[in-house]
């Protein structure tokens, strides 16, 4: 029963996303910038509204949707553009079912990294009250201190299908990846003719190589007598490896060769810096529904309109404008004119949202949209400032509720220069980032595609120069000073550079910068070898099981405990409390969506100053 039930919930939801999908083509030329677009504009018009009133459960209006998505789909069944759109639509469809098979493997919610944490988040916004919401770690307090727009996005997708918080926090993991990796492949089939190309980069972006991948490998000899239950942890150690090579993995290589080349630096009164990596593929492994998941969405919802816009330019170059725009609009109801305001529109409407969605990024979002519209001054072109005004505006508008209640409750978090002793090692540096400093270097002599290729070089590696500069005083300090800020600003820019810079190079007119490229990604995509050795030795005893409270309800006691809360009256839930974070306290209050009498007290310190 419980298969049919899945089926049928990601039927529903696909369904509903591929009507959106295709109402709001009208306006924007790409499917996947209509889909992502779509979503976030819904998800922001929703989130503005329920500060004035919470809509409650939701679960009556599915069948309308469901019903005005069918009817689009149908009665739009003959347009000239109807192949493009389901296959646009099939990508999006395999994307969804790379990250559901993630989920569908290991779909445990359990005290690791940040899942509880974000359930808590999602927990939060399900009940439908008037926002900003109670605080179910911490009640009576609101919930009002944290950037959680994609938690109140994935809660108002499972309060209109009547999900519980782990399928929801399942399916709205698999949604988000999925939306971002058909704005990836967007932006390089539009650049891009060849397939293998396409796959390359699409392989390098999603499996979560990083510059380190080959230097874990050359670095740390696994013991061949392993056995299998060894092999659990050496495959996980091989996953996190890549990307928190500097200052973690760095100090325990076993080789010769790793020993001389990244010696520990450990002294009696230095620790060497932790300085991690987390790319857009390591999220699959991580399983965290965490906003960096919402930034790397926001990034190459950028990046996917800036090529669109760029493509369209070009377009418009080469043959009559008027006779193109007019053939054009007639094949999709909208001019090409219109289409680009509408993509500059959706550019800048991703830079207010970044705010409410990962605030560490804001600034990077900001300078990837500033550093377009220098450029494009530097063309000669500017851009329609009309629509960057109108889609920011529009965006700090409808987020203002929210910023009202956020600015007066956020921990201050100061920027400040990077000390000495902070700063990262040359070696290390060089080993993490290097397939990017070399694109860079590379798109000084691309030919064909120089342009577009120096203004993402002069803007990621612009930003990965600042972050070796500044970082983000947050509360922790010694070996993690600037671990959040590297954490969260170095993802965002490998990712965004990987694609940015890549996708133009691979389409250079120069062999051997096309030869060079193709060598960097392959040699990232050692860490394919991590993740399939991954997928064979962990467990998947939970596999199917998306409700991900299974390592709790295999003991029928807890299970019977759980199926009473979600059932009981609204109230206070009361659990032990076993330490002051990632411990299972609060895990009953969670699953069952109720407020627990005290969270994670190192968390709340945190959150909540003194508490």
């Amino acid at each position: 029963m419980n298969l049919i039930y899945y089926f049928c919930t990601v039927a529903l939801l696909l369904l509903n996303v591929a009507g959106l999908t295709r109402g709001m083509s009208r306006w924007l030329p790409h499917f996947a910038l209509a889909r992502a677009s779509g979503i976030l504009l819904l998800c922001v018009l929703c989130f503005f509204m329920e500060h004035s009133g919470g809509f409650g459960k939701l679960t009556w209006l599915w069948p309308f949707t469901t019903a005005a998505a069918i009817t689009l789909l149908y009665t739009s069944r003959h347009q000239t553009n109807s192949a493009n759109f389901w296959r646009a639509e099939g990508v999006f469809l395999l994307a969804f079912a790379y990250g559901f098979a993630w989920k569908w493997a290991f779909p445990m919610i359990y005290p690791t990294s940040e899942r509880v944490t974000d359930l808590y988040f999602i927990g939060n916004y399900l009940p439908g009250e008037t926002l900003p919401p109670l605080d179910h770690w911490f009640p009576p307090n609101r919930f009002n201190f944290y950037y959680a727009l994609q938690h109140y996005a994935a809660a108002l997708m499972g309060r209109v299908l009547g999900l519980g918080p782990g399928l929801t926090y399942n399916l709205a993991f698999s949604l988000i990846m999925a939306l971002t990796i058909t704005l990836v492949w967007d932006f390089i089939s539009g650049l891009l003719k060849e397939s293998w190309k396409r796959w390359l980069i699409m392989l390098t972006f999603m499996a979560g190589g990083t510059g380190a991948t080959p230097f874990v490998h050359l670095s740390y000899a696994v013991d061949a007598s392993a056995n299998a239950q060894q092999m659990v942890g050496v495959t996980s150690d091989a996953m996190w490896a890549s990307q928190r090579f500097i200052g973690g993995f760095d100090q325990r290589l076993n080789t010769a060769f790793g020993q001389s080349v990244f010696p520990p630096k450990a002294t009696p009164t230095w620790e060497p810096r932790d300085l991690p990596l987390e790319d857009f593929g390591y999220q699959f492994f991580v399983g965290d529904y965490h906003p960096p998941l919402g930034g790397f969405l926001l990034l190459m919802l950028a990046i996917a309109s800036i090529g669109a816009f760029e493509q369209q330019r070009r377009a418009a170059g080469i043959a009559n404008v008027a006779e193109a725009d007019s053939r054009q609009a007639s094949l999709v109801g909208v001019t090409p004119q219109a289409q680009r305001f509408a993509l500059q529109v959706v550019l800048a409407f991703t830079v207010p949202l970044m705010i409410a969605t990962n605030t560490w990024a804001f600034p990077l979002q900001a300078a990837l949209v500033m550093g377009w519209i220098v450029w494009r001054y530097v063309q000669g072109s500017p851009p329609a400032w009309k629509a960057l005004i109108l889609g920011g505006g529009v965006g700090f508008l409808l987020l203002y509720p929210f910023l009202t209640e956020f600015a007066s409750q956020a921990v201050p978090t100061p920027i400040k220069w990077v000390q000495a002793q902070d700063h990262t090692p040359v070696i290390g540096f060089l080993a993490l980032h290097w397939p990017l400093l070399l694109f860079g270097l590379l798109s000084v002599f691309s030919k064909g595609t120089r342009r577009l290729a120096l203004l993402f070089s002069v803007v990621f590696l612009g930003l990965l120069l600042v972050s070796e500069c500044i970082y983000v005083d947050d509360p922790t300090g010694g070996k993690y000073e600037r671990t959040n800020t590297v954490m969260k600003w170095w993802g965002w820019i490998w990712s965004g550079g990987l694609v940015a810079l890549a996708t133009p190079l691979l389409a250079s007119q120069v062999r051997w910068v096309k030869g060079l490229v193709v060598l960097a990604l392959l040699l990232i995509n050692v860490y394919v070898f991590d993740v399939a050795r991954y997928w064979v030795y962990t467990d998947q005893s939970a596999a199917g099981k998306l409700a991900a409270d299974s390592v709790y309800t295999q003991d029928p006691v807890t299970k019977n405990v759980f199926g009473f809360l979600a059932q009981a009256p609204d109230g206070i839930v009361l659990e032990n409390n076993y330490g002051g974070s990632f411990t299972e306290s609060g895990i009953y209050a969670a699953f069952a969506v109720k407020p627990s009498l005290l969270g994670w007290p190192m968390h709340l310190l945190t959150w909540h100053s003194g508490y």
